[in-house]
């Protein structure tokens, strides 16, 4: 899988070159990433932007055990309309009564390589198991924010091209455990499954793949797939400079953790960018 399946209300930014956006596995749902289309608290004028980079540390693809450093490019905004750019790709946000709230968001996945190429998902352990083909997708969210404390929300990944990959679900708990002038921690907990086309997509391996590629011949199935911690703490200089520092652990379980090609059952990730909001 390109991403490692974590998500959360974490850290700020997109791991990878600015003209590919790493939002699937492992970045999209290693929760380092803050997902810009929870509720969030308003600027005073009820814009805000920021725009950073730095580094980012994670697996080659899900479930590998070969790690890669990259930039991150943290790039998100938010608007009083409710429109947000950031994770979640660029979507809409519609705040309902008592605390909950629904959006859609549209956002592209580059997919899998087979082989270790740039800053593509893939490692030459995957050599005769073919790309998996990038795909533009739609993300569907409902939710509960209890206060400015904590989110309680449901996702899906529904791929709008190269269907055949499958669908993912999500279900996550995000909240902020300490916040001050300067400071700011959240921690987050989510739970992931795939539908049977994504499971047999980035953990199963056809006949045809493993005559190609040596691996056994093995068909995985739908239901959870990982479950995964998330943690961020977020420090500002100024009223407009700030770093972030995040990481993440995704644990894959059931038929998912038994594939031939999940080297690691235990994947991590971590980034820290440098931030400017306006």
């Amino acid at each position: 899988m390109q991403r490692i399946a974590m998500a959360g209300a974490a850290g700020l930014l997109f791991v990878g070159a600015a003209s590919q956006v790493h939002a699937a596995e492992p970045a999209r749902y290693s929760g380092i990433q803050q997902d810009q289309s929870l509720p969030t608290n308003a600027t005073d004028g009820g814009y805000e932007f920021t725009i950073g980079g730095g580094i980012g540390y994670s697996p080659r693809y899900m479930g590998s055990d070969e790690y890669r450093a990259t930039p991150a490019l943290n790039l998100a905004l938010q608007t009083p309309i409710g429109v947000f750019v950031g994770l979640g790709g660029i979507g809409y946000r519609l705040s309902l009564p008592a605390g909950f709230f629904l959006s859609a968001a549209l956002s592209y996945d580059g997919g899998r390589k087979d082989r270790a190429k740039g800053l593509d998902s893939g490692s030459d352990k995957l050599r005769g198991m073919g790309d998996i083909k990038g795909s533009v997708f739609t993300t569907l969210q409902a939710g509960y924010a209890i206060g400015d404390v904590a989110v309680v929300s449901v996702a899906t990944d529904i791929p709008l091209t190269n269907r055949d990959r499958g669908n993912v679900y999500r279900f996550a708990v995000d909240g902020v455990i300490y916040k001050s002038a300067a400071d700011s921690v959240g921690i987050g907990a989510t739970a992931h499954f795939a539908s049977g086309k994504y499971a047999q997509t980035y953990f199963g391996v056809s006949a045809n793949q493993s005559l190609n590629s040596g691996y056994r011949q093995y068909a995985p199935g739908g239901g959870l797939y990982g479950v995964s911690l998330t943690a961020n703490w977020t420090h500002k200089f100024t009223k407009h400079w700030s770093t972030t520092v995040a990481g993440g652990v995704m644990r894959y379980t059931g038929n998912a953790s038994r594939s031939p090609i999940v080297f690691n059952k235990t994947n991590y990730q971590a980034a820290a960018t440098l931030d400017y909001t306006f």
